[in-house]
């Protein structure tokens, strides 16, 4: 199974199949993905989907009207709901904060406009050579699951960052995975450096730089 980090949020793995997850990449995928999963309908990690064709969307319904408006054919979306699994993709809860009414007041404080219309936001858990957790920009996740790799997004927030990034450390240590890959960390001005997380976290930190490939359940090396 390979596994790299494509920007922003997106993640794509090629193993039993081509998943990708948050199509809203700054390098391009492989062609031939099967499955495109989005955990939230904010556009950066649903903005590139039609650019990714053929490929079966799996998103919840309201996040498949997002893609349906997008220009994705009706035929290819997968509605779903937390507890389903498509292929090898679990459905989970979602807790990306796109409806809470602080996060919309803090981001017309800062951002002086509304926030995007987020949908209903899923989490996925990828079962291949590893397990593959991917909880969107979720800060907090409480999942009763222990995947191998945790794809943790780290960025920095205007405010109280010290307070939020220490919460994601937290947040990774709950999962006890012991590969940890660092996304949405490139998209000022909430960017972060992944290089901090080396020193916090017991776990390996996957660097954001060509595939990882996994033999079994364990790390054998890097492609670029």
């Amino acid at each position: 199974m390979r596994l790299r980090y494509l920007g922003h949020s997106c993640v794509e793995i090629l193993g039993r199949h081509h998943v990708l997850i948050d199509p809203d990449f700054t390098r391009p995928p492989e062609g031939g993905v099967e499955y495109i999963c989005i955990t939230h309908a904010h556009s950066d990690h649903i903005g590139r989907v039609m650019e990714v064709p053929m490929a079966w969307v799996v998103a919840s319904a309201d996040v498949c009207e997002a893609a349906l408006k997008l220009g994705v054919s009706h035929h290819r979306l997968i509605p779903a709901e937390p507890g389903w699994k498509v292929a090898n993709v679990e459905v989970l809860q979602g807790y990306s904060r796109v409806n809470d009414p602080i996060y919309s007041i803090m981001y017309m404080l800062f951002r002086r406009r509304l926030p995007e219309a987020g949908g209903s936001p899923l989490s996925f858990l990828i079962h291949d050579e590893v397990s593959v957790l991917h909880i969107g920009d979720a800060h907090d996740a409480p999942l009763p699951v222990s995947p191998d790799v945790l794809c943790l997004p780290w960025r920095s927030t205007p405010f109280w960052a010290d307070r939020y990034k220490a919460r994601l450390i937290q947040l990774a240590e709950q999962f006890g995975s012991p590969y940890v890959l660092p996304v949405h960390h490139d998209m000022p001005p909430n960017d972060a450096d992944p290089e901090e997380l080396r020193d916090r976290l017991e776990a390996t930190v996957l660097d954001g730089e060509g595939w990882h490939v996994f033999d079994g359940n364990r790390l054998s090396g890097r492609v670029d």
